[in-house]
């Protein structure tokens, strides 16, 4: 056979040859256009926790020890204790003119000694009286004048001495004394104003006796009473603390009961606002996933499951009450399952996934190569 038989042959061959290429080049990049590629997703598991129904209602850090504190006497004040001083017990808030008192005491005691000589004159001549009696030289109604007399200066006596001892007293309550160690908050009254008996003077706090109150809905009183532990939260604080009283008595318009809790004074100031978290239910176990799973369509939610093949399942769920990161679901899923965190929003039902967990890559073709790898 010579060279121009077998151009002959070459160029008639190779024109089938070159139309076969061509057909499988279009046929192998036609289905890389179809087969879509892997989606890179973060994954974590479904577990089964206590998950408790759990209302964040407001309250307020209030003293235990919250008085306003009133003159008893009236008269002028001459002192009182400025905004911001801390007052210890039984040390003075303020202090009125008792001037107009010493003088009723004087008055009192000069009563008691007039009243003192008219008994002692008086029981003289009772005894005179006595004498001539046994002798028939007088009455007996003359006698028991004289007694009458007597019976009455005695009651007399105790009368002003009550008047003094009463006016005793409104001296030493000229003086305002602190009836447990405060801070003084607010002044209703300076030096030189006159006072009334009841007149607001100072408003006196104790900081270091704290308790928060709050006022929940009365239908969870039975999952929140005494001794019951719950968290508060203000700005980046988060305190668990427990429910020190309940009290489950509302009205027919607000329906809502107050709650005391315990604090520490070292922690919190007075009037400070922070969040309680509340009981809504019993505690109960559910399936939890974190809310980063969710994918939210109108009127229906879903996650996305990775199946044994490393594709993306789509599963409707329920949800239900949650806390923090985690939320309860229902739907077919169970404990262990991995459903999609990252990476969501854009899967379809089916498509293979590239999980990327903690820095590991897996693929499903990965997976087939660790289960060849394993099976050598």
């Amino acid at each position: 056979m010579n060279r121009f038989m077998i151009k002959q042959i070459f160029t008639t061959l190779k024109k089938p040859l070159l139309a076969g290429l061509i057909v499988l080049t279009a046929s192998a990049h036609s289905a890389a256009q179809t087969t879509p590629a892997p989606a890179v997703v973060e994954t974590a598991e479904v577990s089964y926790q206590q998950n408790d129904d759990i209302s964040s209602l407001p309250g307020t850090v209030i003293s235990t020890r919250d008085a306003k504190i009133s003159a008893e006497v009236p008269g002028r004040l001459s002192w009182v204790a400025k905004v911001g001083a801390t007052i210890e017990k039984g040390q003075p808030l303020a202090t009125i003119d008792d001037y107009t008192l010493r003088l009723q005491l004087r008055n009192d005691q000069a009563q008691i000694d007039r009243i003192k000589v008219d008994l002692q004159y008086d029981r003289r001549q009772q005894d005179r009286l006595k004498t001539l009696r046994l002798k028939n030289s007088i009455a007996q109604s003359e006698l028991d004048q004289t007694e009458s007399k007597i019976a009455a200066l005695t009651q007399d006596l105790r009368i002003a001495e009550i008047n003094r001892d009463k006016t005793q007293y409104d001296i030493s309550r000229s003086t305002v004394v602190a009836p447990f160690t405060g801070l003084v908050a607010e002044r209703s009254m300076v030096e030189g104003e006159y006072t009334q008996q009841g007149d607001n003077l100072v408003r006196l706090v104790d900081t270091n006796s704290l308790e928060l109150s709050v006022n929940a809905p009365l239908r969870i009183a039975r999952f929140n009473r005494s001794g019951t532990e719950v968290n508060i939260e203000a700005d980046t604080r988060r305190v668990l603390t427990t429910i020190r009283g309940a009290v489950p008595v509302g009205d027919q318009r607000s329906r809502m009961m107050e709650l005391r809790l315990s604090l520490q004074a070292d922690q919190w100031y007075i009037g400070e606002a922070v969040t309680v978290k509340l009981l809504n239910s019993a505690p109960k176990k559910t399936l939890n996933i974190p809310r980063d799973a969710l994918v939210l369509r109108e009127n229906v939610v879903y996650v996305y499951m990775v199946d044994v093949d490393n594709k993306a399942k789509r599963i409707t769920v329920e949800t239900g009450p949650g806390d923090g990161a985690n939320i309860s679901v229902e739907g077919d899923l169970k404990v262990g399952d991995k459903v999609v965190i990252r990476g969501a929003e854009r899967l379809k039902d089916g498509q293979t996934l590239k999980l990327i967990n903690q820095g590991v890559t897996q693929t499903a073709s990965n997976k087939s190569s660790d289960l060849k790898t394993a099976a050598i």
